[in-house]
């Protein structure tokens, strides 16, 4: 019997030399899935991994592999490049794997090989796998791939997993068992032995201050788990008074927090016994009262259980100027509920359209008539020819004349993954943004010989995905950007035709705005971020919604409507200073109404200056409303 190490060895001899040499018992190797190799520098060879197989494991636990292998060829791997090398699932290629753990980039893609691997040099992929409930064994199959680059020569490599039945106790060599007692009922709670972690550092242990006091944490912990963290982040409580003043508008949140709740995250490595040191600001709440400031840990995702750090604060009186938000009248939203827009996201796709739901079963129409269901993680082909749509997966074929519509059976924001798409932004590094959200649609145009992958989608999670800032970018200015976005896909979708006979609202790219969906919300939390802190809002001039373009920069002003595109006036959009620009001696980049980007991003960071009064400046004479809750 070979050794996995063996078998993989051949695997890889045979893939690299196309050469059948050694024994029948192995002929299944000319099985593998078949990869395109198109850069002969990247070859790598498996050596080993951490944990044998059968990796034996708990229903519904967590367990990280590390799979060892050596460079061969003679390109560097390097982790920090824009083609770093992770693995794929295989078999089918891109699938969702239903292993995929806290360290993963996708679900159907791990992490990468972190540092830089030279020649020779032997690299480490650590595959996080969570165990399903269902007791079994199970096999995953991989093959690395540098990113948006080519498969490498010898990548292959799979697991094998026997999932046993969970114990009353769970006893792995670092696992800690936490017993608590409350009305002499006894509960056990098992930490994992995964994910532990100590508080080794803690500068402030109590606070009695005024309200609206910042007051300076340090906090350095230590990684106690087996697992390494790829990355980490502090999160801390909302303030509920134990005197009963408990008012929804209070916080905790210093201006350089990344929201209310979280403090800070950080990519970084942290692997068993090594530490983080970090410092921070908190506020004081505004409101007097007596509060607990309560911090807890996240890492790859996880919360760390059993760290959980409080430190006492009595707020002795109110901050000056509070004003108590439970009695400030509340605008009155004027639509009951959040509407959706119609989205074009690829035109005319090549070959078929693969559709794999992420995280929903789907329902199948062809037209208004439901042909079946779609299941979580099953692959489904459809295409268009010559007047009839054609639908196939696993125990659903069909034929019709109507336009085929996929929708979610119970969640609206469910994912769903076009796999072959192709939709790279070289500016965005290297990711592939062919994830969507809510309802999908495979449509002819009207009257026209195109045809289009539509998606249908809550505006807020459309907001959620637009693309036209960094995750980088002053988080005013990001919030400002998101609001004339709204505004514009708003109106473009509920008062212009100029759509219509595509069946859609806006198309995907610039010819209305920059949208790149879910992949575009995991690369930029920040955005998403200010998506949520302006949910509903839109620009308004004499109580209607209307059209609020922006562009790149300018040349010191911007442009009146009609100075650009003739027509009526529009009040709102007239000629103002951008002094950020003029300052820097910028040039005309893009049509020059509306708000200049740069600008805008320069009066939030230099200028201070927050959200509705960036707005205020570019679009004259408007308000700013509530449009939907």
């Amino acid at each position: 019997m070979f050794s996995k190490k063996v078998f993989l060895y051949f695997i890889n001899l045979f893939v690299l030399s196309s050469i059948f040499v050694f024994a029948p018992a192995i002929v299944k190797a000319t099985t593998l899935p078949v990869v395109s190799v198109r850069d002969p520098g990247f070859v790598a060879q498996y050596v080993s991994q951490s944990i044998n197989d059968p990796i034996k494991i708990e229903a519904g636990a967590t367990v990280t592999v590390d799979f060892k292998f050596k460079n061969i060829g003679t390109a560097t791997w390097d982790s920090n490049s824009k083609n770093f090398i992770s693995a794929f699932t295989m078999e089918p290629r891109y699938h969702i794997s239903d292993f995929a753990g806290a360290n993963w980039l996708d679900k159907e893609q791990t992490a990468k090989i972190v540092g830089v691997v030279k020649p020779g040099q032997i690299g480490i992929v650590s595959v996080q796998i969570k165990a399903p409930e269902k007791i079994g064994t199970y096999t995953e199959k991989f093959w690395l791939a540098s990113q948006n680059h080519t498969w490498v020569k010898g990548g292959y490599f799979y697991f094998i997993l026997n999932v046993v039945a969970k114990t009353t106790v769970s006893t792995p060599v670092n696992t800690t068992t936490t017993t608590t007692n409350t009305n002499s009922t006894t509960s056990e709670k098992v930490v994992s032995s995964e994910y532990q972690a100590k508080q080794f550092i803690l500068n402030t242990k109590s606070v009695t201050a005024s309200g609206g006091e910042k007051v300076k944490v340090i906090l350095g912990l230590q990684n106690l788990g087996l697992a390494t963290w790829q990355k980490y982040s502090i999160v801390a409580n909302n303030p509920v008074s134990l005197a009963s003043n408990s008012v929804s508008s209070l916080t905790f949140a210093d201006s350089d927090w990344k929201n209310n709740n979280i403090i800070l995250e950080k990519i970084q490595e942290v692997s068993q016994w090594g530490t983080t040191r970090d410092q921070f600001n908190f506020v004081t709440p505004q409101k007097a009262g007596t509060y607990t400031f309560t911090l807890k840990l996240k890492a790859n995702d996880q919360e760390i259980n059993g760290l959980e750090i409080n430190i006492p604060v009595n707020v002795t009186a109110n901050a000056a100027n509070y004003v108590d938000s439970s009695i400030v009248n509340q605008e009155v939203p004027r639509l009951t509920e959040e509407p959706t827009i119609r989205v074009g996201v690829w035109q005319n796709p090549t070959d078929k359209v693969k559709f794999q739901s992420a995280d929903d079963n789907y329902l199948v129409f062809a037209g208004a008539i439901q042909q079946g269901i779609l299941s979580i993680n099953t692959l489904a082909i459809m295409y268009y020819q010559d007047g009839i749509y054609y639908f196939n997966s696993l125990g659903l074929d069909f034929a019709t004349s109507e336009f085929i519509r996929l929708v979610p059976q119970s969640n609206i924001h469910a994912v769903f993954v076009l796999v072959n798409y192709d939709r790279p932004v070289s500016w965005k590094g290297p990711v592939n943004f062919n994830k969507y959200r809510g309802i999908m649609e495979l449509r002819k145009v009207n009257n026209s010989t195109d045809i289009y992958v539509i998606e249908e989608v809550l505006m807020e999670d459309y907001i959620a995905g637009i693309a036209e800032t960094s995750n980088a970018g002053p988080t005013e200015y990001i919030k400002a950007l998101l609001v004339a976005a709204r505004t514009y896909g708003y109106y473009i979708k509920e008062y212009t035709n100029k759509h219509n006979s595509r069946n859609f609202d806006v198309v995907a790219n610039t010819g209305d705005q920059l949208y790149l969906g879910y992949a575009s919300e995991v690369l930029m939390p920040n955005v998403v971020s200010a998506q949520k802190a302006t949910r509903g809002y839109m620009i308004t001039y004499d109580n209607n919604i209307v059209i609020t373009p922006y562009f790149g920069n300018s040349d010191g002003r911007t442009r009146n409507w009609t100075e650009v595109w003739g027509g009526i006036a529009k009040p709102w959009l007239v000629s103002v200073p951008a002094i950020y620009d003029e300052r820097d001696g910028k040039s005309m980049w893009g049509h020059g109404v509306g708000m200049s980007a740069r600008d805008a991003a320069y009066m939030a960071d230099d200028g201070g200056k927050n959200w509705q009064e960036i707005i205020k400046h570019y679009y004259t004479g408007i308000n700013i409303n509530l449009i939907y809750q």
